[in-house]
């Protein structure tokens, strides 16, 4: 990266020109933008003004419309209008009410001739041949009297009257529930839009020069009112406040001060702004090495790997990567905390660094993952030597302040001779390093296409178990379980067997895992302790055992499906016990000993299944408060030929009894490891010596027999 030197006339082309025209351009938009906010609040006022206006007219003409409705409508409106009207009702009901608000106008009409009867305006009589209507008769607005219509007859607007600008209602008197009730009598209401209605109604506007004309008006600032007929009648006109003026006057001043201020500061910018280019530039430095390298390490990232192996790809050349996973790791971290993790983390990559001189990039992926990638012909045979050399240097702890740290690793090495894009290298080179742990660990394993067809079988199986389990065609068998003294069944153990339908046959063993793998065990398991729960609902007496997997507590309603299974098949829960191998807690025991906890208040017992293939201890089975402890079957078949197995047999049976637990040694297969196992304590015995895995039909007639030989037989005499 090169750092921009700006001196002369490169400073008056890339700095100060477009500072001047910075300004130039703020300065122009500043009186564009107080302009447009003049006119948008002039706009805003005026709209807010002329809906102000139209609600209160709008809100006169409601009542006066309410007005002359109640009033029409009216019995005694009927009987004293019919005929000659009673001038002195008239006068005491609606003429001495002319102060109201709501009108100062009132009379009473004929509805065929459109003669004037009655009427009162501003408190006076008025004559019968005054014109009401500003030029029109009653006659023009008959259609708008029809009681049938949506208003009930009431017809209402403004009018030019003998009293001014105004707004009339009238409707036709008559009773609204009674058949031909109308008297040919018209109820007319009227109020005056003079300036004594304006200085009320309209004052809190604050608006100047209000007036009502019938003129054509050019102003904005004017309301067009529509008669009774429908047309244009006058026109309501003010002179608004001036909020846009008022806006940018008051906003003038400091505009002003900002401008002044952005001109002082953009003159600033322009004197600092070559010490910036230079420190961006530092800065972009950093940032690229940061994007691209571990910040705890130092070494290059993923994205440094895949931009170097993308190259090598573009080239055509040949090259390998090693990846390599720690063993042992996650060991280290929890028990010393992060912080030696750490610390072992950038021991190792510093010791990686030395073995890799050769090396086209040794990079970190995270964690406790690394790549080295390595180019050129002799690429695999690096890789190689490096696998070796680094397992090699491995085998010596770490001292980390006096705490000693030991770890493996295994490696797993793809190579290309250019052909594999990026992706595909990281993804074989990770399954040949799944296959080093899978063979032992502390081991490197270089990717064989073999590893595909592998790969390929995996997920045939996964896509048959699938449609297994959709079908619930899975096979359940039963192995029994006796009791050591008396040799009488005393449980089962249920077992997933393959379909025998299928044409291939896959152990347990690798549909289990497949399952695990692939998100199927929950169904998996489900469907086991359910084929399970069907049989074992005919064996009441019998104790019922399930294998579950490490997955399956990981599942937050595990043991809300499992009760409902026991209860939908009327299975009791103190007679089911699950069984989980000691190698599967060592993944999650914190959640592991809260779901135990839950199915043993419950009233399900669990079991440790294949003690002593794993990492158990005393502190290890307290912490669970197993309620059974199985004895793995290479321990069992050693009993007769090695001390060493019955001591650890017996030192079992001590613990399980001072944890009251049960003891059942599973893979027997003598009469004579059974009397020995017997002898050393163990409760209940498993194994083929005894029964095979069978057939729940088998179990039940084994159980029938049973059965029949305790029955005491009856001896009749003669």
């Amino acid at each position: 990266v090169c750092m921009l030197k700006i001196t002369g006339w490169r400073f008056a082309v890339y700095i100060a020109l477009p500072l001047v025209l910075a300004t130039f351009f703020a300065i122009n938009l500043t009186y564009d933008l107080m302009r447009r906010i003049e006119l948008g609040g002039n706009f805003v006022e005026q709209k807010r003004n002329e809906i102000l206006i139209q609600d209160i007219l709008q809100q006169q003409e409601a009542e006066l419309v309410q007005l002359v409705s109640e009033n029409a409508q009216w019995t005694d409106a009927v009987e004293n209008t019919t005929g000659e009207p009673n001038r002195k009702w008239f006068e005491q009901t609606w003429g001495h009410t002319l102060g109201a608000a709501s009108y100062d106008t009132v009379a009473v009409l004929d509805s065929v001739t459109g003669k004037l009867l009655l009427g009162r305006s501003h408190g006076k009589d008025i004559a019968a041949e005054v014109d009401l209507f500003g030029g029109k008769s009653l006659a023009d607005f008959e259609p708008l009297l029809d009681t049938n219509n949506r208003r009930r007859g009431v017809a209402s607007g403004f009018m030019q009257t003998m009293d001014g600008p105004s707004i009339v209602a009238l409707a036709p008197i008559f009773l609204p529930n009674q058949q031909n009730s109308k008297n040919g009598r018209v109820l007319y209401f009227a109020r005056t839009l003079n300036s004594a209605w304006l200085d009320i109604r309209i004052k809190q506007l604050f608006l100047k020069n209000m007036a009502f004309t019938v003129e054509d008006v050019k102003s904005n600032a004017h309301l067009q009112l529509k008669g009774l007929d429908g047309q244009n009648s006058f026109s309501l006109v003010w002179k608004n406040f001036g909020l846009g003026e008022l806006l940018t006057s008051s906003m003038s001043t400091k505009i002003g001060f900002v401008l002044s201020f952005l001109v002082a500061v953009l003159m600033g910018v322009g004197f600092v702004c070559w010490k910036l280019v230079q420190q961006l530039a530092n800065d972009q430095i950093k940032s690229q090495h940061k994007a691209f390298h571990d910040h705890l390490t130092g070494l290059p990232n993923r994205a440094a790997l895949s931009d170097a192996m993308q190259i090598l790809h573009d080239d055509g050349q040949p090259y390998a990567i090693a990846f390599a996973d720690l063993d042992g790791f996650k060991e280290v971290n929890d028990g010393y905390g992060h912080e030696y993790g750490d610390k072992l983390i950038y021991m190792i990559a510093n010791g990686i660094t030395k073995l890799t001189s050769e090396a086209a990039l040794c990079s970190r992926l995270g964690g406790d993952e690394f790549v080295v990638l390595f180019k050129g012909e002799q690429a695999g045979a690096q890789a190689r030597a490096f696998s070796d050399q680094f397992i090699a240097m491995l085998k010596h702890p770490f001292d980390m302040e006096g705490r000693l740290a030991s770890v493996g690793a295994s490696v797993g090495i793809a190579e290309t001779s250019g052909e594999l894009d990026v992706s595909e290298m990281l993804r074989r080179s990770d399954i040949a390093m799944y296959k080093a742990k899978a063979a032992g660990k502390n081991r490197y394993c270089v990717f064989d296409d073999a590893f595909d067809d592998e790969r390929n079988e995996n997920l045939s199986i996964a896509s048959e178990l699938k449609s297994i389990l959709s079908s619930r065609n899975l096979d359940v068998v039963f192995q029994p379980i006796v009791h050591a003294q008396s040799g009488e069944i005393n449980g089962v153990e249920a077992l997933a067997r393959w379909p025998s339908t299928s044409p291939r046959w896959v152990t347990p063993d690798k549909f289990i895992i497949i399952a695990e793998n692939s998100g199927l065990i929950d169904n998996l398991g489900e469907l086991i302790l359910e084929k399970a729960c069907v049989h074992a609902a005919k064996w009441p007496d019998l104790r019922l055992a399930v294998n579950i997997s490490t997955v399956q507590l990981n599942n937050p309603k595990f043991v809300e499906k499992a009760l409902g299974i026991l209860e939908r098949y009327g299975v009791v829960p103190n007679r089911v016990e699950f069984e989980i191998t000691e190698t599967s807690l060592i993944h999650d025991s914190e959640r592991a000993k809260v779901v135990f906890k839950t199915l043993q208040q419950r009233g399900i017992k669990v079991t440790l299944d294949d003690f002593g293939t794993g990492f158990s201890s005393i502190g290890y089975l307290r912490t669970f408060k197993f309620d059974r402890i199985k004895i793995d079957k290479s321990i069992v078949s050693k009993v007769l030929s090695s001390t060493a197995e019955l001591a650890v047999v017996q030192g079992t049976l001590l613990v399980a009894r001072g944890l009251s637990a049960e003891v059942t040694a599973e893979g027997v297969e003598s009469a004579e490891q059974g009397s020995v196992l017997r002898l050393a304590g163990c409760t209940e015995l498993q194994g083929f010596h005894y029964y095979k895995p069978m057939l729940p039909a088998q179990v039940t007639t084994i159980l029938q027999k049973a059965k029949v030989a305790r029955t005491p037989r009856t001896v009749l005499s003669a």
